[in-house]
């Protein structure tokens, strides 16, 4: 058991010209390469005194004064035109610009009314527990509809996926939906450059319905967190190492979970720091970071606009990779939830991470390690002697009230997986905690079940940008190419495509 205190991490390393991070409260936070103690500091009492060395108004004074401001302001100039020409890096997908929108815009309705078309994506979800392919309605806004087994093309399940970053062949079957008696469900309807602008809803004659499970995700092709043991080779094929170039090196920082094989799921948290794009890398395919694994550059990082560093609240961010990974025994996606998927108190769950063994070393661990934990209840978990009243709901609570089973620094934004079904789904993302493995002090992890519409509307919003990022395109010209680009040309047409 560990009775350390709070946790409080250093910041990042200074790179030249960038802003340290905020202080984001006494979460596990990323690991970082720790500096050497300061020199010590003393203050110096001296008895007061009225004497100044110059009066402020005389002409010696209003000129040191005079020249002050005069630097200042330099600075300040030359610190706005360097962010202007991005001086500081490559920022780009750290952020993204603030869409505008049209007053009274309607969800997934086949128009595009906002500038960057996010109303018009995330509106497909998949529904627990038979996979159930589900697509908001373009006339009613949250009314959710499955797709008729026939009416729609062939390939409509593959285009879906698609869309979303799953290359695989999707699986595909037939069901009945017990809690649709007049069977209604969406068919094609004509083309569109949306799903759902592309369907209409109506009796489904059938009364059957498209299940589609876009990849063969959570299994594992097998052949010290605190209080864990090591992992085995293909225990957990998802996990992955984020890392950050220092001093010559590549430096652990965070945890993360491959869902597909372009796409990342990690915390907001990760990245308080103004650091290049070209910095950062993932490690996959290991369970010893000294060994042979898989490497891959990134190519956009998607925190969540509404990710508060003093709450830690929506702390979840999507990397998308340069290159798509290829799948191999030790390289494999845990799934993603499904909609209205639980994982209630009591059910027994794994974390894994490359983060400190012991809350007081000064390394993490180049050795995965893993351990079981169990569900904690949001209520248990607000209680006074717990969290009291911190755990929002997009947060949930895991591990041993008595202590000893935690995740610690360096395990940020590393995975829960619970197995339901015989698959391994996402059902955290290591967020905070005070101290590790403390006493009535649970981990606490972003509830990915809470923040499934924005993992995929971030996935689907973002096909063009691997096409942008090999262009060059930096910051808002991004966004601006994907407005004005040809969407009905190229690569684009031949992903959107389907035979109607």
């Amino acid at each position: 058991m560990d009775n350390t205190p709070r946790y409080n991490n250093a910041p990042y390393p200074p790179y030249p010209g960038f802003n340290p991070p905020v202080h984001y409260g006494a979460n596990y936070q990323p690991y970082t390469i720790q500096p050497g103690p300061p020199p010590p500091s003393y203050v110096i009492e001296r008895p007061p005194s009225n004497k100044l060395p110059f009066s402020f108004f005389s002409s010696r004074a209003s000129t040191i004064f005079a020249i002050l401001v005069v630097i200042v302001a330099l600075i300040g100039v030359a610190l706005i035109t360097a962010y202007k020409l991005n001086a500081f890096g490559n920022q780009t997908s750290y952020y993204q610009p603030a869409e505008k929108c049209l007053p009274n815009k309607t969800l997934c309705n086949g128009i595009a009314e906002c500038s960057e078309g996010g109303d018009e994506a995330g509106c497909v979800r998949f529904r627990w527990d038979n996979s159930l392919l589900e697509v908001m309605s373009r006339k009613q806004e949250d009314h959710w509809l499955p797709v008729c087994s026939v009416g729609v093309a062939n390939n409509f399940a593959s285009y879906v996926c698609q869309r979303f970053g799953f290359h695989e062949n999707p699986t595909v079957e037939v069901v009945t939906v017990n809690d649709n008696p007049s069977n209604v469900g969406l068919y094609t309807s004509g083309s569109s450059d949306t799903i759902q602008g592309s369907l209409d809803s109506g009796a489904c004659s059938s009364g059957r319905f498209l299940s589609v499970r876009c990849s063969d995700c959570g299994i594992q092709k097998k052949s010290r967190i605190i209080g864990g043991t090591e992992a085995g080779a293909g225990d957990w094929p998802w996990q992955i190492s984020l890392q950050i170039h220092s001093n010559g090196d590549y430096e652990h920082i965070c945890g993360g979970t491959i869902i597909n094989n372009q796409w990342v799921v990690t915390a907001s948290h990760c990245f308080t720091s103004s650091v290049p794009l070209s910095y950062w890398r993932i490690v996959a395919g290991t369970i010893n970071l000294d060994q042979d694994r898989v490497v891959s550059s990134i190519a956009a990082i998607f925190k969540h606009e509404k990710y508060n560093d003093n709450t830690d609240d929506f702390d979840v961010a999507l990397l998308k990779l340069t290159t798509p990974l290829t799948f191999t025994a030790g390289v494999q996606p845990a799934c993603l939830p499904m909609s209205q998927q639980s994982f209630n108190p009591n059910t027994r769950c794994w974390i894994s991470g490359f983060g400190k063994t012991v809350a007081t070393l000064k390394e993490t661990s180049n050795v995965l390690m893993n351990t079981e934990v169990g569900i904690i209840s949001t209520e248990v978990c607000n209680s006074p002697t717990v969290y009291d009243g911190a755990i929002t709901p997009r947060m949930m609570c895991a591990g041993d009230l008595r202590g000893g089973k935690d995740s610690c620094q360096g395990d940020s934004g590393g995975p829960l997986v619970c197995l339901q079904n015989d698959r391994w789904y996402l059902a955290g993302v290591t967020s905070w905690g005070t101290g590790c493995g403390q006493t009535n002090k649970p981990g606490v992890y972003t509830h990915v079940t809470e923040v499934l519409p924005w993992l995929y509307t971030k996935m689907e919003d973002s096909r063009l940008l691997p096409i942008s990022a090999a262009f060059g395109l930096r910051g808002k010209e991004i966004f601006r190419w994907r407005e004005i680009g040809d969407l009905s040309c190229g690569v684009e047409e031949e992903e959107d495509a389907f035979a109607l």
